[in-house]
C-alpha cells in the first residue's frame, strides 16, 4: 500500500474547491501530482489505514551499519563537538586495539547472518573518533579484515566502508591505500576560511582550513570517493554564498549537511533552525542541477518522490546499529560515547540478540509515527523524527521533539510541494 503525507486538512476539500482557489491553470496539475504522491489523501479512514500498514511493515532490531570508534582521542578542537563536550574532566581517553577491532567485526558479521534473508541488504562500516588516523595501524588492519570477509562472504559484497575524518593527517599513502580498498572518505569542511575556522581548529588553536584542504586535494589525485561532511555553523550561514562556492570549488562525489547538536555546552541563536533549513534546500536545488548528491535533503525528498513514509532518520532508530567503543563496549548511538548511555554490552559478547535487549527495543520503536505530539504535523511521512540524542540532551528524553527537525521537515516539505508544482506549470 502506498504511504501517505499526512496535510491537515486535505481530506475535507476536493480536489475543485482547492483548485478554485487559484486561478493559475497549471493547478489543477499540481493537485493531481501531490494526489499521486499522497500528499493529498481522500479521507480521513484511508490515512488511518495507510498508518496501521505502515507500522505493521517496521521490523524488529536489524543492525545494519557499525561506527567504530577507533579512538577517542583527537587534535583538533571543534567548539561544537558534542563527543568531546561531555567528556568529564576524569575520561579516560584510549585507542582501539586490533583485538578490539577484530572482535566488533565478528559481532557485527554475527549479527547481520542473524537473518540471512536480509543478509545481501545495504550495509554500512564506519570508521570514525576522536579522530580514527590517530590509529592508523590498527584502522588499516581493519580495513584489510573488513575486505577478507567479504571475499569470504562473512560480510556482504556491497558492504560499504567509510572513514570520517577531519583530514589533517591523510598523506598520498594513505589516500591510495583507501582507493585500493574502495573505501569511502568523508572529510570535514564547514565552508570557506572564515566559516571553517569559525568552530574547528586545532587543539592548540591553530587555523585548520589549510590543511583541511590539503587532504581534500591529496584524496583527489588518488581519485578516492571523496565526501564532505559539513556542519552548518553561523558563519556558514551568515555568508552561505561563499561556503557554496568553496563546496562547488572541491566538486566532492557527495555532500551530507549536519545541524550543530546543541546542549549545556554548544547554543545556537533562535533564527539558527530556520536559516540553516533555508539553506540545506537552497543548496540541494544547486546540488541536483550538478548531479552531487546531498544526504540531509536527499532521504526527504526520495521519500516524497516515491510515496512512502520515512520512519527513521537515524541510524540507530530503527535499532540498526551498533557503535563499538576503542574499551570494547558496545551501544547503539556514538553521540553517548563519553558517558558509554545506552552501551549494552561488548565485543566478548557472543550471545548478544538486539532482538532481546530492551535498550534497541526502545530505540527500534521510536519513530514520529509513534509520537502523539507528531500525529497532525504536516511533515510526518518524512521526517523521521530528527535525532533521539538531541531530543533527550534538550527535552529529557528519546521521545521528546528534537526541534530542529521540526523546522527542517516542515520546510522541505512544505518546498517539495512547490518544487511539484513548479515542475507541473513547466509542462503544462
Amino acid at each position: 500500500m502506498d504511504a501517505l503525507f499526512n496535510l491537515p486538512g486535505a481530506a475535507e476539500k476536493t480536489d475543485a474547491s482547492v483548485a478554485s482557489e487559484q486561478p493559475n491553470s497549471g493547478f489543477q496539475e499540481a493537485i493531481d501530482a501531490l494526489r499521486q504522491v499522497k500528499v493529498l489523501v481522500d479521507s480521513a479512514d484511508y490515512d488511518d489505514k495507510v498508518m496501521a500498514y505502515v507500522l505493521s511493515t517496521i521490523h524488529p532490531p536489524y543492525v545494519q551499519i557499525a561506527y567504530f570508534m577507533l579512538s577517542d582521542l583527537c587534535n583538533f578542537g571543534c567548539k561544537y563537538c558534542f563527543v568531546r563536550n561531555d567528556m568529564a574532566p576524569s575520561y579516560r581517553q584510549q585507542q582501539m586495539t586490533m583485538d578490539v577491532a577484530s572482535k566488533g567485526v565478528n559481532m557485527f558479521a554475527r549479527l547481520i547472518a542473524r537473518e540471512q534473508p536480509r543478509f545481501d541488504e545495504e550495509k554500512s562500516i564506519i570508521l570514525y573518533g576522536g579522530e580514527p588516523l590517530l590509529n592508523w595501524p590498527v584502522l588499516q588492519s581493519l580495513i584489510e579484515q573488513i575486505d577478507d570477509y567479504k571475499m569470504s562472504n562473512r560480510l556482504p559484497e556491497k558492504l560499504q566502508t567509510q572513514v570520517v575524518t577531519n583530514g589533517s593527517l591523510i598523506t598520498p599513502n594513505i589516500a591510495d591505500f583507501f582507493k585500493e580498498h574502495d573505501v569511502a572518505v568523508g572529510v570535514s569542511i564547514d565552508g570557506d576560511e572564515t566559516a571553517t575556522n569559525s568552530c574547528r581548529c586545532y587543539a592548540d588553536g591553530r587555523p585548520v582550513f589549510p590543511d583541511v584542504l590539503k587532504a581534500i586535494e591529496i584524496c583527489r589525485n588518488a581519485g578516492v570517493n571523496l565526501s564532505l561532511s559539513v556542519t552548518l555553523t553561523e558563519q556558514s550561514v551568515k555568508d552561505f554564498d561563499e561556503t557554496l562556492r568553496t563546496l562547488l570549488d572541491i566538486g566532492p562525489n557527495g555532500i551530507g549537511f549536519n545541524m550543530i547538536v546543541t546542549d549545556r555546552h554548544f547554543k545556537v541563536p533562535d533564527w539558527y533552525n530556520e536559516k540553516v533549513s533555508a539553506c540545506m534546500i537552497r543548496a540541494f536545488e544547486v546540488f541536483r542541477e550538478r548531479g552531487i548528491p546531498e544526504d540531509r535533503i536527499m532521504r526527504k525528498a526520495t521519500a516524497f518522490s516515491e510515496s512512502r513514509v520515512y520512519p527513521f532518520d537515524c541510524g540507530a532508530t530503527g535499532g540498526n546499529q551498533i557503535v563499538v567503543a576503542p574499551d570494547g563496549r558496545v551501544g547503539i548511538c556514538h553521540g553517548y560515547l563519553a558517558e558509554r548511555k545506552y552501551f549494552v554490552t561488548t565485543v566478548d559478547d557472543l550471545a548478544f540478540d538486539p532482538q532481546a535487549d530492551s535498550v534497541y527495543r526502545e530505540w527500534a520503536s521510536r519513530t514520529p509515527l509513534r509520537m502523539e505530539q507528531c500525529q497532525s504535523c504536516p511533515a510526518l511521512g518524512i521526517c523521521g523524527g530528527g535525532c533521539p540524542m538531541h531530543a533527550e540532551k534538550n527535552e529529557g528524553s528519546l521521545w521528546a521533539l528534537d526541534s530542529r527537525f521540526c523546522v527542517h521537515a516542515k520546510m522541505t516539505l512544505d518546498w517539495l510541494i512547490w518544487d511539484v508544482y513548479a515542475k507541473t506549470k513547466e509542462q503544462v
